[in-house]
């Protein structure tokens, strides 16, 4: 009986505080102008303390009132103490991982702060060092918000580390490499994908960017021996394999595929038999 009756105090002492800190900015037309009043919220070891026991239950409360407030488009500066109120909600239950995601959500999409994002996941990373997901996330968000290719491969290579982390991560991982214009290791990387694929999909989706790799990189020194031999012999070679008997290549390149590239001798132009547009910043 005296069990329910504390998680019945705690509970309505949740619902109170959270209703109390609300009602203080929705009774005030220019909201956080008070700033005292949001800092009113106890700190996270201090509501450890307060829960008796019930952490869990606290958290829970701050964590769907934080959701709810966040949610109300009206409020001015609802943003001002974001990055507090999730860290105080993770500092009651370090090991609650919905907090980490929704709060760097709403910091992204909402707030619009890529940093503050970050801070929150790597601290979820810390507190649950064997889950791949936070890293996953903050990966994502340097790649497509900040474009900060070599810090998201930071994070997909941590993300990768993890124990159970699917194999897309390494996808993901070997992209930012080529995105950060590093063409042979991001081929050496796709190629121990490709090797090692268990699926079809897989197997398919390294093909093309080892294919698009090794066609960039053989059409540029293509190009450049076909420039020589203009020079050289102020025409256009009639075939490839001029370029051979003039010992300007050792041997011709074939693509991934193994085929050869495709030679226009009239313009001198040079192509690859497939077209594949990977590289989006």
């Amino acid at each position: 009986m005296m069990h329910g009756r504390l998680l019945t105090a705690v509970f309505l002492a949740g619902l109170l505080l959270a209703a109390g800190v609300q009602n203080r900015y929705d009774s005030n037309i220019d909201y956080f102008a008070d700033r005292g009043t949001f800092v009113s919220l106890p700190s996270g070891k201090a509501l450890k303390v307060l829960s008796f026991g019930y952490s869990n239950l606290a958290a829970d409360l701050l964590f769907i009132w934080s959701i709810q407030f966040y949610s109300t488009t009206y409020l001015t500066n609802r943003f001002d103490f974001l990055e507090r109120v999730y860290d105080t909600i993770t500092d009651i239950t370090p090991q609650y991982k919905d907090p980490y995601i929704i709060g760097s959500l709403i910091m992204v999409y909402e707030a619009k702060d890529i940093p503050m994002a970050l801070r929150l996941l790597d601290k979820g990373s810390r507190h649950n060092p064997d889950e791949w997901f936070f890293d996953l996330d903050a990966g994502y968000y340097c790649y497509k918000f900040l474009k900060d290719f070599a810090k998201a491969e930071f994070y997909y290579t941590r993300a990768a580390a993890k124990p159970d982390a699917p194999p897309f991560i390494k996808r993901m991982k070997a992209h930012m490499v080529y995105l950060h214009d590093d063409p042979k290791v991001a081929y050496q990387m796709w190629l121990e994908i490709y090797n090692n694929a268990r699926y079809t999909l897989e197997k398919d989706g390294a093909f093309n960017h080892l294919y698009q790799i090794k066609a960039q990189n053989d059409l540029a020194l293509l190009k450049e021996r076909i420039g020589m031999f203009r020079r050289q012999f102020r025409r256009w070679p009639s075939s490839l394999s001029e370029l051979l008997s003039s010992r300007l290549l050792a041997a011709l390149p074939a693509d991934f595929a193994g085929n050869e590239y495709i030679y226009n001798p009239e313009q001198g132009a040079i192509s690859a038999a497939r077209v594949f547009k990977w590289k989006q910043r």
